[in-house]
């Protein structure tokens, strides 16, 4: 995930730019609550400064993140040090290897020869084209990032879809078109939902369940959730997509195997890069699975220990050693997202402070009155607010933000904060309706290959039946793989 200041600078950027101090200064000049100190008084206000700025981009997202560096000394909220501890949990150097393998395989061009060969499998009628695709985005967006993904599956899809405009009348061709390109673009979303490191808001909360409370959430636990989700989720993009709002009516498209296949043979034989970073891609998947395992023998294993041997493996791997080239170099380790990295930080030091000043607390004690309500219902709500509120703002962004909240949520209606928590991380990731969204919706939206209102039509479609599937993933996955026990708030939270 890649932050652009090339936004623009509207009406939404000009009032957020004086509505978050403004708000700010309310909280300054009014007394706190009794039950409420001033410093956790002042974290509200500086809370919303932080959300107001992420919402409305006034300020570009990474240097908003630094504000509790800059702010939280001085309002009293916490000294430098727990101010800047949070932006090196072990949790951002978890995704900081994975990009760094992530980077490697863009690097030899591994990424684009696995998305070749699962599309060259499904065959070359339009429906299975638009599968292929979706399947290739997801199966790499559970590894390497979103946008890179859309980048590079774009070209191949625009080479296909030059075929249809050749042999289909108009209607037909559009509606592939649409598909396909939408397809790219919520496979990607999609897929970045089955692994920590798929996408940010993932790791976000695992970096806040472990800073908050000191409890682990392991990769094959985050998996066991997230791979059924995207095994279900996958088809239901494919069915509204190509059966609803673009039905397609042709059985085959001639020529579409011929472009995979030049495609691929410019890639040429797999070379030995290629091989070395499967390779430790492979076995950097395969400790993530099977850490539980190897615990008894390196008790302090960690899944982010295991992304930076991974990820600093490639830099003493050779590809040529005679030359002294690597797997990775630093002009290429020069393209991590280090804006996402620093947003992961200003979100966990956020929370630190709701929970070191009692906010956490309070909201919770606040929201008591709440427990009298289903806690069905109250899923459903989290859920739909973060699904839509996602459409206008970054996912990582509204995810920082919310996390405390929904956390002390949950702990005031006496539940397990992972019961609210996931359900509305993987919310955050629901973002099908606009290009402002997400980078893979502008990408394909940048295709000039769909229009915002026929995004809306297909994305407004899948963020409700999302909101179904993640609520009922939650009363049951969620339930088994977490132990979550309705009703009992668990003893690591204390």
């Amino acid at each position: 995930m890649a932050f652009d200041d090339s936004t623009g600078w509207g009406i939404r950027q000009k009032v957020g730019l004086f509505l978050g101090p403004a708000l700010l200064l309310l909280f300054v000049v009014t007394p706190a609550p009794e039950s409420l100190g001033s410093a956790g008084w002042l974290t509200a206000g500086l809370a919303l400064l932080m959300a107001t700025w992420w919402i409305s981009e006034s300020v570009p997202i990474p240097a908003t993140a630094l504000l509790p560096l800059a702010l939280f000394p001085i309002a009293g909220v916490g000294t430098i040090g727990e101010a800047a501890s949070p932006y090196a949990e072990p949790v951002i150097f978890l995704f900081m290897g994975g990009f760094l393998i992530a980077l490697a395989m863009q690097r030899w061009q591994l990424h684009r020869r696995i998305a070749l060969r699962i599309i060259a499998r499904v065959g070359t009628g339009p429906s299975a084209i638009v599968g292929g695709f979706m399947i290739a985005a997801a199966i790499l967006s559970m590894w390497v990032s979103n946008t890179a993904t859309a980048l590079m599956m774009l070209p191949v899809a625009l080479s296909v879809i030059d075929l249809a405009d050749a042999s289909a009348d108009g209607i037909v061709k559009s509606n592939f078109a649409i598909a396909l390109v939408l397809g790219i673009a919520y496979g990607c979303n999609i897929g970045g939902m089955a692994t920590i490191v798929g996408t940010p808001p993932n790791a976000l909360l695992v970096g806040f369940i472990a800073s908050e409370y000191g409890h682990t959430i392991s990769f094959v636990n985050w998996m066991a959730v997230g791979l059924p989700l995207v095994v279900v989720g996958l088809p239901i993009a494919f069915i509204v997509l190509t059966r609803i709002t673009c039905p397609l009516r042709i059985r085959t498209l001639p020529g579409a195997a011929e472009t995979v296949a030049g495609e691929l043979r410019g890639l040429g034989p797999i070379s030995t890069e290629e091989k070395r970073v499967g390779a430790v891609f492979v076995l950097t998947a395969l400790a993530w699975i099977t850490r539980p395992l190897l615990l008894p023998l390196i008790p302090s294993l960690s899944d982010a220990g295991i992304a930076m041997i991974g990820g600093l493996a490639l830099f003493v791997i050779p590809s040529n050693l005679r030359t002294g080239t690597f797997l990775m170099d630093w002009r290429t380790a020069r393209r991590l997202p280090w804006g996402t990295l620093i947003l992961f930080g200003g979100g966990l030091s956020l929370a630190g402070a709701f929970t070191r000043t009692g906010l956490s607390q309070w909201i919770g004690e606040s929201m008591g009155g709440m427990s009298g309500l289903p806690v069905l219902l109250v899923l459903l709500v989290v859920i739909a607010v973060v699904v839509f509120l996602t459409e206008l703002t970054s996912n990582t962004a509204t995810t920082a933000t919310f996390l405390p909240v929904i956390a002390a949520m949950a702990l005031g209606i006496g539940e397990n904060p992972l019961l609210l928590a996931i359900p509305a991380v993987l919310g955050a990731s629901c973002a099908f309706m606009l290009p402002v969204a997400t980078p893979p919706n502008a990408i394909v939206y940048g295709s000039g290959r769909v229009t915002v209102p026929q995004m809306a039509r297909a994305g407004v479609i899948l963020n409700v039946l999302f909101i179904g599937v993640i609520t009922v993933l939650a009363y049951t996955l969620v339930i088994w793989v977490f132990g979550v026990e309705s009703g009992v708030i668990p003893d690591w939270v204390v």
